[in-house]
C-alpha cells in the first residue's frame, strides 16, 4: 500500500523521508499497544459506569449516586447496586450516603475506556463520519471491538498525521466515497 501511494518501492531508497518516519511509528506504535492493554476486560454496563464517573469527577469535581442515575438513565438503586459491585472489584471506594471515589485502578480502567473512545471517534471522523453520529458509534464500538483493533486503528490514524501524502490519500479516499471511483490521476 505505501509504495503505490508514493509511486515506487522505497523500501531503503534514502531518498524518502516516510521511511524514518516509519520506523519510529514501529516503536512508538509497541509502547502505545502496551499502554491500551491495562484495561480488563469488563462489562459494558460496568465501562459505562467507569465512564460517566471519571466524566463526572472531571466535570463536577464529585461523583454522587444522584447524578450517575441521571446521566444514564437508570434508577438510583441500580446505580447503588453497580457502585456496590465496582467497589468488591476494586474500581471505586463508596459508603453508603457519602461521595463514590474512583480508586487508582479505576482512574486507570477509565482512562483507558476514555482513550478507547477518543480513538474510534477521532478514527470515524477521519473518514468523514460527522460528528454526532462518531460519538454515537464510538460509544456502541468501544465496547466490543478488541484492543488490538483499536490500536491498529489507533496507529492508523496517528500514522495520517504523520505520513507526508496523508492529504492527498485522504482527498482520493472522499472522492471514492462520493463518485464511487478513484480520481482521473489514480486511475489506470
Amino acid at each position: 500500500m505505501l509504495r503505490k501511494l508514493v509511486g515506487h518501492d522505497c523500501t531503503g531508497c534514502g531518498a524518502c523521508t516516510h521511511n524514518n518516519i516509519q520506523i519510529k511509528w514501529k516503536e512508538d506504535k509497541k509502547k502505545k499497544d502496551e499502554d491500551m492493554k491495562t484495561s480488563p476486560r469488563l462489562s459494558q454496563s460496568v465501562e459505562d459506569y467507569l465512564e460517566t464517573m471519571y466524566c463526572l469527577d472531571k466535570d463536577k469535581g464529585e461523583i454522587k449516586v444522584k447524578d450517575i442515575s441521571q446521566a444514564l438513565n437508570v434508577k438510583p438503586p441500580s446505580v447503588v447496586e453497580a457502585v456496590q459491585k465496582m467497589s468488591q472489584m476494586g474500581l471505586v471506594s463508596y459508603q453508603r450516603y457519602r461521595e463514590i471515589k474512583l480508586t487508582p485502578q479505576g482512574q486507570q480502567v477509565a482512562e483507558a475506556i476514555m482513550e478507547r473512545h477518543a480513538v474510534l471517534e477521532d478514527f470515524l471522523n477521519l473518514l468523514g463520519v460527522g460528528v454526532e453520529i462518531a460519538e454515537e458509534d464510538a460509544c456502541a464500538m468501544e465496547h466490543v471491538l478488541s484492543k488490538s483493533t483499536i490500536c491498529n486503528l489507533k496507529s492508523f490514524a496517528e500514522f495520517m498525521e504523520v505520513y507526508p501524502y496523508a492529504k492527498e490519500f485522504l482527498e482520493a479516499f472522499h472522492h471514492y466515497q462520493q463518485h464511487g471511483e478513484l480520481p482521473r490521476e489514480y486511475q489506470k
